[in-house]
């Protein structure tokens, strides 16, 4: 195709400005002239310029979408990455939801002074002398109610991670 060898320069300066590397402008041009000769075989053109850049635009799209999608097979599957989630399994609730109520079963059992000792402490955080002075009792006593509040708790609920000992 004569018209083609006419516009090559020109056409080399198209592709330049959408293609990323030489070679792929080097292919591309080769591609149009394949494309081109195989639509000249079927019909006649008006404007051969105005087809030659067309078709040359269609492949440097093309060119770009191979390249795009030539990345995007190097990246790994999204189904092949574990995906951790900071939501507990419903397994883990169901264990959870058990274990309170072995907790809250176990902590019913306590008398009423050891009970309040022991929420005191791991529900409000208080430290031991702030515990005797809310309750009136000793520093020492405080520790007694707690040894035994949770010798009585691991005894009932078990020493398991996630117990409130």
């Amino acid at each position: 195709m004569h018209v083609l060898e006419e516009h090559r320069p020109s056409l080399r300066v198209f592709l330049r400005k959408r293609l990323r590397n030489e070679e792929d402008v080097n292919d591309a041009l080769q591609e149009t002239s394949l494309r081109l000769f195989h639509f000249q075989s079927h019909s006649t053109v008006e404007s051969p310029a105005a087809l030659i850049y067309r078709v040359a635009d269609r492949v440097a799209v093309d060119f770009l979408r191979r390249a795009q999608s030539h990345r995007a097979s190097a990246h790994c599957p999204l189904e092949d990455v574990p995906l951790f989630s900071q939501e507990p399994s419903p397994e883990q609730l169901a264990s959870a939801e058990q274990d309170l109520g072995q907790l809250i079963e176990a902590l019913e059992r306590l008398s009423p002074k050891c009970q309040d000792v022991f929420l005191l402490s791991r529900m409000e955080g208080l430290s031991y002398p702030q515990i005797a002075a809310r309750c009136g009792i000793s520093v020492k006593m405080v520790e007694k109610y707690m040894s035994r509040a949770l010798a009585e708790l691991r005894g009932r609920v078990g020493d398991r991670p996630g117990a409130a000992t």
